[in-house]
């Protein structure tokens, strides 16, 4: 019979999360991943067996939090133009504060691993499809409440929002400022306007 487990699988997975999310994948050594989870090398290699699928529970962590919570306006069952704006100046607020250097776990990840692992891929390009899908459901809303243009495809908008979205993480890297944050977000959301 098999000893049941003496740790939070999920808050295990949190802090692995949080330390993919601060050093990178790379950067972060076994010995610094088994101290920030607070477990033994058995204990992590019975769950999750490889550095590699701790990473992969990470980002399913990160994914249903809604990117740390980020993209929560956007899950609202009645998300329109209102909600991406919000979801747009929440992630300004995010990229001032002080872990906004972090900038995003599945950014970062695909700056780092993308071309390396086909599965990780696949997994973060899916995270940015349920992104995209998101969006687009909040431009329909808004193209029939009249507050989005009509007249464009709320596919490739989403996609141009997700894409502004991770250039923006990207940048509030660099730590730009405020008013460049908001002149990025203030462009982008232009696109957006009835014509």
């Amino acid at each position: 019979m098999a000893r049941p487990r003496e740790f939070d699988e999920q808050l295990a997975v949190e802090k692995a999360m949080q330390l993919f999310w601060r050093r990178g994948y790379q950067a972060a050594s076994l010995n610094e991943l088994l101290d920030a989870m607070d477990l033994s090398r058995s204990s992590f290699y019975e769950t999750w067996g490889t550095k590699r699928e701790a990473l992969i529970e990470a980002l399913n962590r990160y994914a249903q939090s809604g990117m740390a919570g980020l993209i929560e306006p956007l899950t609202r069952a009645d998300a329109g133009r209102a909600q991406i704006e919000q979801t747009f100046h929440g992630m300004v607020r995010r990229a001032l504060s002080d872990g906004g250097a972090k900038g995003c776990l599945v950014n970062n990840c695909l700056a780092e691993l993308a071309g390396q692992d086909a599965k990780l891929l696949q997994q973060l390009q899916d995270i940015r499809k349920g992104l995209e899908r998101l969006l687009a459901r909040a431009i329909r809303k808004g193209q029939i409440d009249g507050t989005i243009d009509p007249t464009q495809s709320a596919t490739t908008l989403a996609r141009f929002l997700a894409s502004t979205f991770s250039g923006l993480n990207l940048t509030a890297r660099a730590q730009p400022g405020k008013a460049v944050l908001n002149d990025i977000v203030r462009t982008a959301l232009r696109a957006l306007d009835p014509r």
